[in-house]
């Protein structure tokens, strides 16, 4: 009884912030399942309820008070879960450790009352921590301490910490949807950031780079290709922010066509070619990596944060290399997706970005291509050197927004979540492109053209009207390669000077850059050639894993989950994880794949 009363505050608090764990844990999966729709499994939500209850149980240890715990404990849950639950309808993937790296691209995106109000979601919670931790406690400080030894543990265990824990509870590399939904939240930020963890460091050895080289038939020539004999013409990249053609959604949604007739005729010379990018409704940094860098982004993170952390021969540094000015732009803040060191390590020479341009010809802070064409004409005009002039447009970004000075010209046939908004940023966008076509090809007639989107747009959470087109299923590892293939198939056009648009058909974006010194008369490409699909199929990684398609329009792609792979998968598989070696090394590890030699360098060593 003596021991009863000695700690009965300590039990009191015990039982009101269990109750309160558990009742805030079941009102927000109710409202994530009920009025946001997410997807979950309440087989397990007894993992995602626990996670609530021990992140409670550390902040009490820390604060010592029940109600500040409480009242800090529901902003910090409730906010992760609502985040997490957006990312999911508008991205189609949970919370992941480089998120927490991208909140402040997540904060430039916004402006006037909604940024104010965004920072103060990120910082009032932090503040209020700091405030109500009992920094003079003895408490405190052991459980501080308790908490750096255990990160220290497991830190310096990652790898194994990670394979004990995708042992315990499961994992899937391509399906991050159902890793979730098996683990809850908590749980799942955890074992992810133990994973990333792990992989820190652990960049490939020289041995096997050198095996997975081997794999790779095309790889006759040295890493860094002869440039001497490359053509001296301008090129020009536009890459179109959330540009598709509406029209695949069907005439029920989309009864008028917004898109420029001109640009339409143009496509259809080029046989409508498409690109598929690695993402959908954002990261478009990761679109851009491909279309740069050569390389496939495998995995569910954006590669300019933290994977990109070498100077590589990428297109823009080869073009330099070969004395081309090489300048990329964007009217967006010019970190935003840490673009200024990625560029940088690319191989751009100059980045042009918000600061560089007059920004009143824009809406909802989004600069009218139009506007943007002519600014940056202006800047680049080439002297005596070609030009790379690399392009990133803005405007048709979410939430795609209008103004009077912009009046709506389309409407959908069918009421969507941005689907109007979108419709009007595309009738623009496709006007204001033609109109700087038809000067650029006067201007410089042997220029080398090159537009693609870089990914379908957002238009309705949990892919929304996508889903309604289509007939998505509820749960990703339902979905056919050629529902896949819809969701990241964007359109493609290349114009070769004089010689005029090319038909290319369907181009995985990594593959752009090698098209372009292809065009460009450089037979031996290096590296870039060193992603070449083979047996005249098409793999399109996707979030850890991939999907295979052809050319020909009546056969389906085949998604190709690592789990259950059909045999037709097989080689594409290899392909996939040599590639993966390769990322490793070249973008951040020691780069033994551009010092090897050649195949038929290590042919003529062996004679």
């Amino acid at each position: 009884m003596n021991w009863l009363s000695s700690n009965r505050k300590v039990l009191t608090d015990f039982a009101v912030l269990t109750g309160f764990g558990l009742a805030l844990g079941l009102t927000l999966r109710a409202l994530l399942a009920h009025g946001m729709d997410v997807p979950l499994d309440d087989a397990y939500r007894w993992r995602d309820l626990l996670g609530n209850l021990i992140v409670i149980g550390v902040l009490w240890l820390l604060i010592g008070h029940r109600w500040k715990t409480l009242a800090i404990a529901c902003l910090i849950i409730t906010g992760f879960q609502v985040a997490n639950g957006l990312k999911l309808l508008t991205l189609g993937v949970p919370i992941s450790p480089d998120d927490f790296i991208n909140i402040a691209n997540v904060i430039h995106l916004l402006e006037g009352f909604k940024k104010v109000f965004a920072l103060a979601v990120l910082i009032l919670p932090a503040l209020a921590l700091a405030y109500a931790i009992r920094w003079r406690h003895l408490g405190t400080w052991v459980t501080l301490t308790i908490i750096g030894a255990i990160t220290t543990l497991i830190i310096s265990n990652s790898s194994a910490t990670a394979v004990q824990l995708d042992a315990t509870f499961g994992n899937s590399v391509w399906n991050q949807p159902e890793n979730f939904r098996k683990r809850g939240l908590a749980l799942h930020v955890l074992q992810e950031s133990v994973r990333t963890a792990a992989k820190v460091g652990q960049t490939p050895d020289k041995q096997r780079v050198a095996d997975a080289l081997a794999t790779l038939p095309q790889r006759q020539s040295p890493a860094i290709p002869d440039l001497s004999g490359i053509a001296r013409r301008n090129v020009h990249i536009i890459v179109l922010e959330s540009f598709f053609d509406p029209l695949s959604l069907g005439t029920d949604w989309v009864p008028e066509d917004p898109v420029d007739p001109e640009f339409r005729k143009l496509w259809a010379q080029t046989d409508n070619s498409v690109v598929l990018s690695p993402v959908f409704g954002g990261y478009t940094a990761n679109a851009e990596f491909e279309a740069l860098c050569g390389f496939p982004v495998t995995e569910n993170a954006v590669f300019f944060e933290g994977w990109m952390r070498r100077p590589v021969p990428c297109l823009p540094r080869l073009l330099s290399d070969a004395g081309f000015n090489t300048i990329a732009s964007h009217p967006n803040v010019p970190g935003f997706w840490n673009r200024t060191h990625a560029y940088r390590l690319a191989g751009f020479d100059q980045y042009l970005s918000k600061q560089d341009f007059d920004m009143s010809d824009s809406v909802g802070g989004l600069l009218m291509d139009g506007s943007y064409f002519s600014q940056v004409f202006d800047q680049v005009t080439p002297a005596d050197a070609p030009i790379l002039n690399y392009m990133l447009t803005y405007y048709g970004h979410l939430p795609y927004p209008g103004s009077d000075r912009y009046p709506n010209q389309v409407a959908p046939g069918k009421e969507a979540m941005f689907l109007n908004g979108y419709l009007n940023h595309v009738w623009y966008k496709s006007r204001d492109l033609m109109a700087r076509l038809d000067v650029l090809r006067t201007q410089d007639p042997d220029s080398l053209i090159v537009i693609f989107g870089d990914h379908l747009p957002f238009l309705e959470p949990n892919y929304g009207v996508y889903k309604q087109v289509l007939g998505l299923p509820e749960k990703r590892d339902a979905f056919t390669g050629d529902m896949f293939e819809f969701l990241v198939t964007t359109p493609l056009i290349v114009i070769d000077g004089q010689r005029g648009p090319r038909p290319v058909g369907k181009l995985p974006l990594y593959r752009l850059p090698s098209l372009v010194l292809d065009l460009l008369g450089v037979e031996q490409q290096g590296l870039l050639s060193w992603t070449a699909n083979q047996n005249e199929k098409l793999y399109r990684p996707v979030y850890g894993m991939h999907f295979e398609t052809t050319q020909q329009a009546e056969q389906s792609a085949v998604a190709c989950r690592p789990e259950n792979a059909p045999p037709e998968c097989l080689a594409g598989m290899d392909w996939l994880e040599s590639t993966r070696v390769l990322i490793a090394d070249i973008f951040s590890g020691d780069q033994h794949a551009l010092a090897l030699p050649s195949a038929g360098q290590q042919a003529r060593m062996d004679n």
